[in-house]
């Protein structure tokens, strides 16, 4: 396990509340700042940079990279991934700090779009990223799916977005799957344990967790040294992929399926 750092310079602890309930993570911090990076051409991230010197060619480098190979996205990666689970058709879907809905979206597009999706995030920030993301990507599908590509469609007017922390909102157990992404690491190891007991309460009998946090290697420790102050806006754990499935374990989980991409690990359990 990892933690990243330095923090963000603009980090102040004093912003956060409730850091039990948030992940000690500003999140409106970061993802004013994760969207502005997004949208920055890789060419020009280091206008404005206040850091050392020595890390300018480091973030032209990783930034060029990553637009290239799609990195952050890898919309074609969690297809080809999420595409080997076992998902019930049209499965009914609730997603904990959703954003955008993407990972949702490539879901419905793997097994139909015929259930309910719920997304929750109070973030105003990941909020407005939801109204303004494109309406529908085509990716390459999956090898062996019989089809070249995939249509992942995000379906605003019928998905329910709930402004609210997921610790706030009351659990129905009646999901087929359940979607946390880029959210487990930012919670130490008694509020993934809190995490984990409360999702699982929101699916039914047999239900589904996907749980994907950023993987411990090289490159990923790099991205978040380099662009520290863009995405440092709070604790996270860069994990194994065995030190994730440690801690699904520990929680009650059982864990059925381990996959990685270059820069996450993926692992969908359920609970016993």
């Amino acid at each position: 396990m990892w933690v990243t750092r330095p923090l963000a310079r603009d980090f102040d602890p004093d912003r956060i509340k409730d850091p039990e309930r948030s992940g000690a993570v500003d999140w409106a911090l970061f993802n004013a700042n994760f969207e502005r990076f997004l949208n920055t051409p890789w060419w020009r991230v280091n206008q404005g940079h206040r850091g050392p010197a020595w890390l300018r060619p480091l973030r032209l480098g990783i930034a060029c990279a990553q637009r290239q190979q799609d990195a952050i996205h890898d919309f074609a990666g969690k297809a080809a991934a999420l595409a080997r689970l076992r998902v019930p058709p049209d499965p009914s879907i609730v997603f904990f700090g959703a954003e955008a809905g993407w990972e949702a979206a490539i879901l419905q597009a793997l097994f139909g779009a015929g259930g309910q999706v719920v997304l929750i995030d109070e973030d105003p920030a990941a909020y407005d990223r939801f109204l303004r993301a494109p309406r529908s990507v085509r990716v390459r599908a999956p090898r062996g799916s019989g089809r070249r590509e995939l249509l992942v469609k995000r379906d605003p007017d019928r998905w329910r977005y709930l402004r609210k922390n997921f610790f706030d909102v009351a659990p129905e157990g009646r999901f087929d799957v359940g979607i946390d992404w880029g959210l487990i690491e930012h919670f130490d190891a008694p509020g993934k344990r809190r995490l984990m007991v409360h999702f699982r309460k929101f699916l039914r009998p047999g239900g589904l967790q996907i749980c994907s946090c950023p993987r411990d290697r090289m490159a990923v420790r790099l991205f978040y040294r380099a662009f520290a102050d863009e995405l440092n806006a709070g604790y996270r754990e860069l994990m194994t992929l065995t030190e994730l499935v440690e801690r699904i374990e520990g929680a009650g989980g059982v864990v059925e399926s381990q996959l990685t991409l270059p820069a996450h690990n993926i692992a969908a359990y359920r609970i016993a």
